[in-house]
């Protein structure tokens, strides 16, 4: 099974230095474990901005978009999950938090994936 997640720092950076867009989902999703492959420990919601957080200083915010995985009933709020609004509600102030500004915010959440949805680079 392919590894989903780059945890070097350096292997990030060139990656992201090909071009590549950096996806960071499952926001919302606090387990220590990836159930798809038990050796990799699953990054926490501030583990993936202190990531995006290195991206942006590496000068890749362009190529940065983020998701939350809401694929299931039990993730809805209706059902005690952390629903379609987690980013907005907690993912943003926690960015801000640490010194994201909202341009570099906007940029990922709105710019970014209408660049990569639209293939207009």
């Amino acid at each position: 099974m392919a590894l989903r997640t780059v945890f070097d720092k350096c292997e990030l950076a060139e990656f992201a230095a090909l071009g590549s867009y950096c996806e960071y989902d499952m926001f919302g999703i606090e387990t220590s474990v990836y159930s798809c492959n038990l050796n990799v420990d699953m990054p926490s919601d501030a583990q993936r901005i202190q990531n995006i957080q290195f991206l942006i200083d590496q000068g890749f915010e362009d190529k940065i978009v983020i998701a939350h995985d809401v694929h299931t009933k039990h993730r809805l709020m209706k059902y005690g999950g952390h629903g379609y609004s987690h980013i907005l509600i907690n993912v943003v102030p926690q960015m801000l938090n640490r010194g994201i500004s909202q341009a570099t915010i906007d940029r990922i959440l709105i710019e970014n994936p209408k660049k990569w949805l639209t293939m207009k680079m």
